[in-house]
């Protein structure tokens, strides 16, 4: 069953749509924690991934969890390299 899972979550990222949830929240990430707050950042962020999400359920491809999953291991990225050296 782990091999399974490690699989699947191998084939997904190596998806491009999950690569580029992850850059641009990486990307967005990092631009915002040298500008606000971490709370802030937190916030915005999300609701931009979660706003992607909503249009796609409406208008594109549907919604998918594991686009938001690509999200938050996007931002926690981004919160790990430069927490540290934000205000």
């Amino acid at each position: 069953m782990a091999t399974t899972l490690f699989n699947h979550l191998r084939s997904l990222a190596s998806q491009k749509d999950k690569q580029q949830h992850f850059i641009v929240c990486f990307l967005l990430t990092t631009l915002l924690l040298m500008s606000s707050g971490p709370g802030l950042t937190f916030l915005t962020v999300s609701a931009i991934g979660l706003g992607k999400e909503l249009w796609d359920h409406r208008y594109g491809s549907g919604f998918c969890w594991f686009d938001m999953l690509a999200n938050g291991l996007g931002m926690a990225v981004g919160f790990i390299v430069l927490l540290p050296f934000s205000v």
